[in-house]
């Protein structure tokens, strides 16, 4: 029975010296994606109102590319869950975000340029 507690306590040593080693502090890693996750809520917060101002004041321009950032966030976010669960229901979400960055990206590019024009599409003025 002494050899086995001999045993159970040098392999338990040895695990902790591998983790000491490994220089990963979990307190930091929890706090960077509390941090990330705070961050996501606080872009969302801040775009949503510019998005609806701007849409309000007819800005396509801005209302374009802070919608373009929007879809391409939670498309990141999307990815990520997909890409570590392989459930479908991501990959549709990522796949109809990624399609409406490229709409609002082009949409933003084209009304810079002036090459789109919103009353062509019946939009009132």
């Amino acid at each position: 029975m002494g050899n086995f507690t001999e045993q159970n306590g040098s392999r338990k040593e040895e695990i902790l010296a591998k983790s000491r080693n490994a220089k990963k502090d979990e307190g930091m890693e929890y706090a960077q994606v509390k941090g990330r996750r705070l961050g996501e809520y606080t872009l969302v917060a801040v775009l949503i109102p510019i998005l609806v101002f701007a849409l309000l004041r007819r800005e396509f321009v801005a209302f374009h590319a802070v919608a373009a950032t929007l879809f391409a966030s939670v498309f990141g976010q999307c990815l990520m869950e997909y890409r570590f669960t392989k459930r479908t229901y991501h990959l549709i979400w990522t796949v109809g975000m990624a399609m409406g960055a490229i709409v609002f990206i082009v949409q933003f590019a084209a009304a810079s340029l002036g090459w789109w024009d919103p009353k062509f599409f019946g939009w009132p003025l």
